[in-house]
């Protein structure tokens, strides 16, 4: 569930899977959806700071599509 929220800001560090009692290959699960990811929104995590991820933002756009409900 972790992997979901961090997911297209993760930087492969690779600490996750370090710190896995069961040894699940975290990092090269993140690299394979992080590649789909960076595919789909053109973006690729910790190149640019000042771009936030694009799972973690939200357009004007988006904002006025009915039946979307967003809390603050």
């Amino acid at each position: 569930m972790r992997i979901t929220h961090v997911m297209d800001s993760c930087v492969n560090c690779g600490q996750c899977q370090d710190a896995c009692p069961m040894e699940v290959p975290i990092s090269r699960l993140i690299f394979l959806l992080s590649k789909k990811i960076g595919a789909i929104f053109k973006y690729e995590p910790g190149m640019d700071a000042t771009e936030l991820p694009p799972l973690r933002t939200i357009t004007d756009q988006e904002l006025s599509i009915d039946g979307v409900e967003v809390a603050f």
